[in-house]
């Protein structure tokens, strides 16, 4: 076994054969660095899309359940779906909150997009939500200023509203300043902290911009009501942080509860980000498996290149390889130069192949619109790989130039 101080003579022995040979090293080494650039470009991309999905099914809340009005889906042969309500309702939000209980809380709302407000001389079209006081608390909304929503707002059929921090912002209002929507005053008791929007591509689930929403109490909501007046858009349940476990179970009583009262027509949707998330999260694996094995491709054409040069290499230093041996070099500095060797020449690719591949990342994302995302792992296996990969590709060349007979080495011509 060849110790540290010899390793690092053959190494300094390897890199000044290297550069004797510039050509076909630098071709060599592209190669590799042409596998390296593809692992870190598809593995980035593959985080960035990872990020994307988890910041997604985040912004939900992967304790809650949502339940969403949709279209009726089927219905039982015989049952007349016009007479059966196709809404969900005040009542439904009851019978849930009823069987939840302790282990969590329960809000509802309506809303209307594109409604135009005013204040003074300011206008804006924004999401007008009307709201019970525990939805804001499901949705973990929080007051900059004055205070959210209270049940006793909507008990006494007061004409309030929060604002969100965009609308506050573009109609330059304030605490207590009047704001019309509609043909409905209501005097402003509150602006949100910054949320964002609610990302709910791919769930079925209508978005919502927080930011750019103003929000009143459900019964007094300066909203157009179509049909019953109890109809709700929407519900919101979040379980308590000790309670999160139990999100898939909560979510198959909650259906089971509103399929019984409509005699199992499906006019609505239930969406579970606990379950989205570890959907994605096993999505995003075999994703990142399948591009890491399409680069590894890469990588495995520019080892076999790598082991074709140092065959070469072995068959050009026939008689410097039995002149090593002649003065006392043993198989293993022999095996060991050539693993050097081998190593130095893919680490240069992979070095090279490191800085391309994040700048080809990087392109991507400016001219694909694509999300990427640079990770430690990500990054270090990107050179690690390469001299994994010369030290296999390099390891039969190396055996081949040790099994040499020192005699027959040093009368080659």
């Amino acid at each position: 076994m060849p110790k540290p101080f010899e390793i690092l003579l053959d190494s300094r022995d390897a890199w000044s054969s290297l550069r004797r040979r510039p050509v076909r090293s630098s071709l060599s080494a592209l190669g590799i660095a042409i596998g390296v650039v593809a692992l870190i470009a598809m593995l980035s991309i593959g985080e960035g899309a990872k990020q994307v999905a988890l910041q997604r099914i985040s912004s939900l809340g992967i304790d809650t359940v949502r339940v969403e009005s949709a279209p009726p889906l089927n219905a039982y042969a015989g049952i007349d779906v016009a007479n059966l309500s196709l809404s969900l309702s005040v009542a439904d939000a009851e019978r849930i909150s009823a069987w939840l209980g302790t282990r969590g809380t329960l809000g509802y709302f309506v809303r209307n997009d594109e409604q135009l407000v005013a204040a003074a001389s300011r206008r804006a079209l924004v999401t007008v939500v009307g709201a019970s006081a525990d939805w804001l608390a499901a949705e973990a909304l929080e007051a900059a200023a004055g205070r959210l929503l209270l049940p006793s707002d909507d008990a006494r059929q007061r004409r309030v509203c929060v604002l969100g921090a965009r609308l506050a912002v573009t109609l330059a209002a304030s605490i207590a300043m009047p704001v019309r929507a509609g043909n409905q005053l209501c005097s402003v008791v509150g602006v949100l902290r910054p949320k964002g929007r609610l990302l709910t591509e791919g769930t079925g689930l209508s978005a919502l911009d927080f930011d750019n929403a103003l929000i009143a109490p459900f019964r007094t909501a300066p909203i157009p009501r179509r049909g019953a007046r109890d109809r709700v858009d929407g519900m919101l349940v979040r379980l308590r942080s000790d309670a999160s476990a139990q999100v898939p179970g909560v979510a198959e009583n909650l259906t089971v509860i509103l399929g019984d009262a409509r005699r199992d027509v499906t006019n609505y949707r239930v969406v579970v980000p606990y379950a989205l998330l570890n959907e994605a999260r096993d999505t995003q694996i075999l994703f990142q498996l399948v591009m890491g094995a399409i680069a590894g491709l890469s990588l495995l054409v520019g080892g076999i290149g790598v082991m074709n040069v140092m065959l070469s290499n072995v068959a050009e230093q026939t008689r410097e390889i039995g002149l090593r041996m002649a003065v006392g070099a043993t198989r293993a500095r022999i095996i060991s130069l050539y693993l050097c060797h081998a190593s130095l020449l893919c680490l240069a690719g992979g070095v090279v192949g490191l800085g391309l591949g994040v700048a080809a990342a990087l392109l991507v994302q400016v001219y694909a619109g694509w999300a990427v995302a640079f990770s430690a792992l990500g990054l270090s296996l990107g050179p690690l790989s390469a001299v994994i990969a010369g030290l296999v590709f390099g390891l039969h060349p190396a055996l081949r130039a040790a099994a040499l007979n020192p005699a027959l080495a040093l009368r080659e011509s």
